[in-house]
């Protein structure tokens, strides 16, 4: 075991050393590791074994995932992501890892979320995934997210997209209130998880409707 030196005792001229205060940024940065760390803990709660894509062979779908600058009316923030850049690769593992089939890309962003009216202020963090083949029925991806969110005492619903794809919601209504949204087509899922708490079911369901507005495409 290495020896360690006893700390030296300051002397009566001279007066014990203040602790260096903390740099803003450092504490920003170490506040945004926390809230997308609970995203994290949310995501292997609630998804846990994550979304099941039964593949079929019916050619390739038409649907691309871009992270824009502004998604759902929210600023993408670049220096939030590198400063938790090994979180959200963990959770792009996990993702990918409990994705069943190959996975052609996946996106992770945080957008800025700084409007009261619309939910709790602070980051949300979009995952999407992009499926190299497509599945048959989008409800299929959405299949496992559905019963380990009952799984975990979370009330899931059914979210209307508008079109033919499948989107559902998760939300924990008694005590502290949390929800994350999720859409799926035949070959895109895409996903929002807020770090804040005290989102409802419908405030994140609008906003991951607007976020899916910006950031997938139809060729």
């Amino acid at each position: 075991m290495p020896e360690t030196t006893p700390p030296t005792e300051p002397t009566p001229d001279e007066p014990a050393a203040e602790p260096a205060a903390e740099a803003p940024a450092t504490r920003g940065r170490r506040g945004l590791l926390l809230k997308v760390v609970a995203a994290v803990v949310v995501l292997a709660l609630v998804v846990g074994g994550g979304i099941t894509a039964a593949l079929a062979l019916t050619g390739p779908d038409t649907h691309t995932l871009t992270l824009t600058k502004t998604a759902g009316g929210m600023e993408r923030d670049t220096e939030r992501e590198k400063a938790g850049a090994s979180t959200l690769s963990a959770v792009e593992k996990q993702v990918v890892d409990n994705i069943e089939g190959k996975v052609s890309y996946t996106r992770l962003g945080l957008y800025t979320q700084d409007d009261e009216k619309r939910g709790p202020v602070g980051p949300l963090l979009f995952v999407g995934v992009k499926l190299a083949t497509p599945v048959e029925d989008p409800a299929t991806l959405l299949a496992d997210f559905r019963s380990r969110a009952k799984a975990n005492g979370f009330e899931v619903t059914s979210l209307d997209t508008g079109d033919d794809s499948a989107g559902a919601c998760a939300a924990q209504t008694e005590g502290q209130k949390a929800a994350i949204c999720a859409w799926a087509t035949r070959d895109t899922v895409g996903q929002l998880f807020p770090t804040a708490v005290g989102y409802s079911r419908g405030q994140v369901a609008k906003l991951l409707t607007d976020v899916r507005a910006d950031v997938e495409r139809t060729d």
